[in-house]
């Protein structure tokens, strides 16, 4: 039952709006709207409000709060990044709902370009703002005032992209639609930007969007072909405009796999559930027990993850990735090994705790109990670790990683052979024989690290269907410097054609698992999956890539 909560805006949040809104619904802590508002209209608004702060994952506070609302008295949404507010109105609504099967991707659009002025504190209000009927036509607008607005429109793109939606292309015509619907002509709008100006601008910011997007997107595919530091990179270059919680717990999950790479095997023979690639780490050789390094790794690791915990303390997987870095700092310093282990195990029940009877987060409570058996089996307590890893197979029946750390415990042999390599030579994109791509100066992107010891150029061209990219890495200094060049070739949106054994956009995961058999590597990501196969002679292969509907999104050749 709905709970009607009448209050003066004013009262609530410091602002004052037209007297006629006064009564409101709370339908959630952080959203309230207007009792006569249609159910279905609250419903979307709702769902998209909410599935975009989750994407961000900063739940420091309830703000945002979100007031949906008939009329506002201006213009079709506003922010008020110092009360943590936005205010939308139903007739914005209505303009979303013009834009058919991208209506959901408009309404995103416009209210994550709204969160973002509040995440960020932008202390003005954006082109949708208004404080009186004139829409503000008498105030100044600065340079900075318009770089907010940029931000905005890019990082509010990052966020939809990170919650499941695609805004590329909407904001030009949503403006359109708003300067029409709400009457902004040049001459109305004196100092204020006009519309050609505003489409401009969002333009700009589509391309930062578009530069940021290949930023995250080549840390997610190195991440998935096991080159953890270059990963690491990545990243850090996406947390210098955009942080989440999901990110930070990210970059802490890759050094901690970069970490787990400098253990000799006499030193950790547990696999711990931190890990993306979970058959290449079992059947694979480790390190060179370089132990300064390792424990550096680790402690940026924890670093993150609480950085990650900062955003959201209710975040399990923040919890479980915690435990696993303190799991394998207390194998490196033996010295603190008990203390280590105790708050791992602590870190681990509280992942437990927070994932239990979620359906969102049962692999996570599997991973979490698989922890407390590994962290048992460190203590030497067999006892304890064959119960921890008997409660993990009751929850996932068919988890791998249980098996094979229960194999190790019980001093059995990791029988399981990786699947059978791929023939890359028979899968071609966009007509386009891998062998034939050209990559020159022209092409460079840019310096994503410029470090003493490693060095990183990112490398991209564009063809008809497809866009090719490559990872320029160099590591060590002096005659000790390694190179390596990394190229993904990936299907471009709405690809026509099919791989070589018949799959195309759209296919569903088990199509994939039925023609090419089983992957090499499986990557969860926020948003999806990756599966990686590899070929059977080098350092190539296939990736394919679902939605968060178990959709293929795209296709990339890897070498």
């Amino acid at each position: 039952m709905k709970t009607i909560i009448i209050a003066f805006a004013a009262s609530l949040f410091g602002l004052v709006y037209p007297p006629n809104q006064v009564d409101v619904i709370r339908i959630a802590p952080d959203i309230f709207v207007e009792p006569d508002l249609p159910s279905y209209k609250v419903k979307t608004v709702r769902e998209v409000f909410s599935q975009l702060k989750n994407a961000k994952g900063d739940f420091r506070s309830r703000r945002p709060i979100l007031r949906f609302v008939k009329d506002s008295g201006g213009g079709p949404a506003v922010a008020y990044p110092k009360q943590g507010l936005i205010v939308f109105e139903e007739k914005a609504y209505d303009i979303c709902a013009g834009f058919g099967k991208d209506s959901l991707n408009a309404l995103a659009n416009i209210l994550a370009h709204e969160l973002v002025h509040c995440y960020e504190k932008h202390d003005w209000e954006d082109y949708f703002a208004h404080e009186s009927k004139g829409f503000g036509m008498d105030v100044g607008v600065k340079d900075e005032e318009l770089e907010d607005e940029v931000q905005a429109d890019y990082l509010g793109g990052f966020l939809s992209y990170q919650a499941g939606f695609t805004t590329f292309g909407i904001a030009p015509k949503f403006m359109e639609k708003v300067y029409e619907t709400y009457n902004l002509t040049d001459e109305k709008l004196s100092r204020y930007p006009k519309l050609k100006e505003r489409q401009a601008m969002a333009a700009q910011s589509e391309q930062k969007l578009k530069n940021l997007l290949d930023l995250f997107e080549m840390g997610n595919f190195l991440a998935a072909l096991e080159l953890y530091d270059d990963a690491l990179e990545y990243y850090l270059k996406v947390l210098e405009d955009f942080q989440s919680r999901e990110i930070y717990n990210n970059v802490g999950v890759l050094s901690t796999l970069s970490a787990i790479k400098l253990f000799a095997p006499t030193e950790n023979k547990f696999a711990f559930p931190v890990e993306l690639d979970v058959k290449s780490r079992m059947n694979g050789t480790r390190g060179d027990n370089n132990k300064e390094l390792r424990e550096e790794k680790l402690m940026e690791a924890l670093d993150y993850f609480e950085k990650a915990r900062q955003y959201d303390a209710f975040y399990p997987i923040a919890h479980l990735n915690e435990g696993c870095a303190l799991a394998l700092l207390g194998l490196s310093q033996k010295e603190n090994a008990e203390l280590e282990w105790e708050d791992a195990t602590v870190a681990a029940n509280r992942a437990i705790r927070l994932a239990t009877g979620s359906p969102e987060w049962a692999n996570t409570h599997a991973d979490a109990v698989l922890l407390l058996g590994i962290l048992r089996a460190l203590a030497r307590d067999s006892v304890g670790a064959e119960a921890h890893f008997a409660e993990a197979l009751q929850l996932n029946a068919n988890h791998f990683l249980t098996k094979a750390n229960q194999n190790t415990l019980r001093g059995k042999p990791n029988t399981s052979q990786p699947p059978q390599g791929i023939d890359l030579s028979k899968e071609i994109i966009d007509d386009l024989p891998f062998s034939s791509i050209k990559l020159n100066k022209t092409d460079i992107r840019g310096q994503i690290a410029d470090g003493e010891e490693h060095k990183i150029t990112l490398v991209a061209k564009s063809y008809a269907a497809s866009v090719v990219f490559a990872n320029a890495s160099i590591t060590g200094s002096g005659g000790n410097k390694v190179k390596k060049d990394t190229f993904l070739q990936m299907t471009g949106p709405g690809y026509s054609k099919q791989t070589n054994k018949g799959i195309k956009l759209g296919d569903k995961q088990a199509k994939v698992l039925e023609k090419y058999g089983e992957p090499q590597a499986r990557v969860n990501l926020g948003s999806g999956t990756m599966l990686r196969y590899k070929n059977a002679t080098d350092f190539s292969g296939l990736i394919f890539q679902f939605d968060g509907a178990g959709k293929l999104m795209r296709w990339v050749i890897y070498k």
